[in-house]
């Protein structure tokens, strides 16, 4: 493709932004050689990996790619013998094991997600052995210094240097506390001369302290002697560093031999590095312009749906609805200056450029571009100073060249076809290159002000008429695309808007002939049915991309609420198994108390009961009890009959009465309690009703609706409750009042407290005027 004709169409500022988002130099080396592939298989490889990356970058987010310098020098010349610096070695390190951890998320999500096929097919390419990344950090810190543990002789070496250091400080600082040799300093510090240890002596000293002299002050007052004593440690502590230089060198020698071991690993590294970081710079660009996988065809053809061009600001920009190829093979746009032709040749030009590069674009799904051996454009002023040449000269040899280059799978883009000359001449010579492309079937879009090439798309086959509208009631562009409709010069129209007077408009309209008038008026009103239709059309497809994004929002939704639905189930089940746990422990504690009590020859009272009941329906979820009852096979109960109690894990009792429509008392054992029927599972019909170990008979003594409570405390408020509703619900008592007094409250509290839960009432409330006020409960009984 050519590239003067990219920049015509600003291919290459996308090309910069895609540069932007590359995180690595091979990516961005790819991204700045980005241009349209010359295959149709090509290009659809390319929008298959830019589509598998904007489903990586959405699913994972920010990728962690190795973020290095450029690395391919260093691996060039390790085949070589060259000796890498600790820097790259430590790049290749990171790079290395970077790699093989994308190429592990690469793979866990391809395991996932089945549309990933191009991306994981990378992972054989990001892997080095591992062995050379754990040598590297064996050997290597993150700021590339070599560590003691490289090897044992620069272990060993080092922990001379560190103690020579050491001797040398030592005996420095015994002559710095020397009252003898104090006198002769000029200041009591330690200092370095190059690499050597010295000790700051005034000048008329110097010949007191006997070393080796190694600077002076610039005022002569101060000499640096490194003294005797320590020339000697100093020199073996230079020996040693001496040796761990080399000792580093062969370190580094040995990893960059690994490095030239697997030179052609790294290689195949990098390119594929450079692959994933451009494929994910394209789906970073596409998301941040909300742009859609364009559908590319074999033949020649553009349809844009709502197409924004990318470089203008994405709330200014106006979309446009573009066709070309199927039902015509030209299309002629017409409108005033400034009212945006030239941004709509160009959009379509820049997207034909971008899809075949592998590109979204910013437009709605649905959008084709067909496959083009080459773009041409002559757009803007190719006037040329120094060749001689006019503006329409300049068009002119560029047209030439186009013309003779074009073929059927080309897509020819011109503004202002014929400008710049004789208005009839020039439009004469654009009809004629027209006809000439048409014949040839070129696909072409050219703007123009002549109305002449108005009459010819609209009396041609295979030309299409189109304009840019302008609102004459404001003076400025819509920007607004209409395709069938040519343009109106809106001249006089713009004139009257600015206050030229009507006399004037009427004499220029009258000097237009009839037969241009009334294509004028016809154009008009075309206009006004074409915008019409248009809004409506867009309002209908405002309507189905809502549709269609409620769908998908309720999609996934549905999925989101199945998977929350398996996780729900899976932590509920888990929930049961820890349930039956603590039930099964509470139940042998339980069981423990009441063989306990029976060894004792204790009598449970009937308090007591409906307590130890109470802790038996709080060990599981009544909603785990509803399940368990839902699941179980209902059979007819009768008393007599053997039942599994649910709630107390399974104990078998015998049904004694049925007190009401959903409850039964029954015997475990000696011990009677009240049980839900939901509770209760047949394990045996009766062949006779036995007769109760204890049961509590109608007694014959009078119960009277209400109790006197006042004077006792609340636990034998609690036990005085207990028996007397019990008795009263024999007694068939639909409601009883309790009479506890109005005192501090704490009776009242403490008895409400406990009916709250209790099995016998179906409500309680403080009594009103009339019936005792606040120094009464009223308890409707079930």
């Amino acid at each position: 493709m050519n590239e003067k004709v990219l920049h015509v169409l600003e291919f290459d500022k996308i090309r910069e932004r895609i540069v932007a988002e590359c995180a690595t130099p091979y990516g961005r080396e790819l991204a700045q050689e980005l241009s349209p592939l010359s295959t149709f298989e090509a290009v659809s490889t390319a929008l298959d990996l830019a589509e598998e990356g904007e489903f990586f970058y959405r699913i994972s987010g920010s990728i962690d790619l190795p973020v290095t310098h450029d690395l391919r020098p260093a691996v060039s010349v390790a085949p070589l013998g060259s000796v890498l610096s600790p820097r790259d070695l430590v790049g290749l390190g990171t790079t290395s094991k970077k790699s093989r951890q994308l190429a592990r998320q690469l793979l866990n999500l391809a395991e996932k997600h089945e549309q990933l096929t191009l991306l994981p097919s990378y992972d054989e390419a990001l892997h080095v052995p591992r062995e050379f990344d754990e040598e590297v950090e064996n050997c290597l810190d993150d700021n590339a210094e070599v560590l003691d543990r490289a090897s044992a002789t620069l272990r060993e070496i080092r922990s001379e240097i560190r103690s020579a250091q050491s001797r040398v400080k030592r005996t420095l600082e015994e002559m710095l506390r020397s009252p003898s040799i104090m006198r002769h300093l000029q200041e009591t510090i330690v200092t370095l001369r190059g690499d050597r240890y010295c000790l700051a002596v005034k000048s008329e000293s110097q010949g007191q302290i006997r070393g080796v002299v190694h600077d002076v002050s610039a005022s002569g007052a101060t000499v640096f002697i490194e003294p005797e004593r320590v020339v000697q440690l100093s020199n073996k502590l230079r020996q040693l560093e001496s040796e761990e230089k080399k000792e580093i060198e062969k370190i580094l020698i040995r990893l960059s031999g690994l490095v030239a071991i697997y030179a052609e690993q790294f290689q195949s590294l990098f390119a594929a590095l450079g692959v994933i970081d451009l494929v994910l710079a394209k789906a970073r660009y596409a998301h941040a312009m909300r742009g859609t996988k364009p559908q590319i065809t074999r033949d020649p053809l553009v349809k844009i749906r709502a197409g924004r061009h990318p470089l203008i600001d994405k709330d200014r920009v106006v979309p446009l609805d573009i066709r070309l190829g199927r039902d015509f093979h030209q299309l002629v746009i017409t409108g005033p200056n400034t009212g945006g032709k030239t941004v709509a040749l160009k959009t379509l030009g820049l997207f034909v450029l971008m899809a075949l590069a592998g590109l979204y674009l910013p437009a709605l799904e649905g959008t084709e571009i067909g496959f083009f051996h080459s773009v041409y454009a002559d757009i803007g002023d190719e006037q040329s100073i120094e060749q001689s040449l006019s503006t329409f000269s300049s068009h002119m040899v560029n047209i030439i060249h186009i013309l003779k280059e074009a073929d059927d799978r080309s897509l020819l883009l011109f503004d202002e076809l014929g400008a710049g000359t004789d208005p009839t001449e020039g439009a004469a010579l654009a009809m004629a290159i027209l006809d000439d492309l048409r014949e040839r079937k070129v696909l072409t879009v050219a703007t123009t002000h002549y109305s002449e090439l108005k009459a010819y798309a609209f009396t041609t086959p295979g030309t299409m008429n189109a304009s840019v509208e302008f609102d004459v009631e404001t003076l400025a562009p819509t920007y607004r695309l209409l395709m069938g409709v040519p343009g109106r010069s809106n001249a006089f129209a713009i004139a009257g808007r600015l206050g030229l007077d009507a006399q004037l408009i009427d004499a220029a309209s009258s000097k237009i002939k009839s037969h241009d008038a009334r294509v004028e008026d016809l154009i008009s009103k075309l206009q006004l049915s074409v915008t019409a239709s248009q809004k409506e059309a867009e309002a209908l497809t405002r309507e189905r991309v809502l549709a269609e994004q409620i769908r998908d929002e309720l999609h996934q939704q549905k999925l989101q609420e199945e998977a929350e639905e398996g996780e729900r189930k899976r932590k509920a089940l888990e929930e049961m198994r820890t349930s039956v746990r603590k039930v099964e422990r509470e139940l042998d504690t339980l069981l423990s108390e009441l063989r306990e009590t029976k060894a004792q020859g204790k009598k449970l009272k009937d308090h007591e009961l409906t307590e130890i009941r109470n802790r038996v329906e709080g060990l599981l979820p009544a909603s785990d009890l509803k399940r368990s009852a839902h699941r179980r096979e209902r059979l007819p109960l009768h008393a007599g009959d053997e039942a599994r109690v649910l709630s107390l894990g399974g104990q078998t009792a015998t049904l004694l009465e049925h007190v009401s429509k959903n409850e039964w008392t029954v015997a475990i054992g000696s011990m009677k309690m009240k049980v839900s029927e939901a509770e209760l599972e047949l394990v045996r019909k009766a062949h006779k009703v036995p007769k109760p170990a204890a049961i509590i008979k109608r007694t014959s003594m009078e119960i009277k609706p209400e109790i006197d409570l006042r004077g006792v405390t609340v636990d034998e408020a609690i036990r005085e409750v207990d028996q007397y509703l019990d008795r009263a619900v024999m007694s068939g008592y639909p409601q009883v009042t309790l009479i506890h007094g109005k005192g501090t409250g704490a009776l009242r509290r403490g008895i409400m407290e406990y009916l709250r839960n209790h099995p016998h009432v179906r409500a309680a409330r403080i009594g009103v005027e009339g019936e005792g006020g606040n120094g009464v409960t009223v308890v409707e009984l079930k």
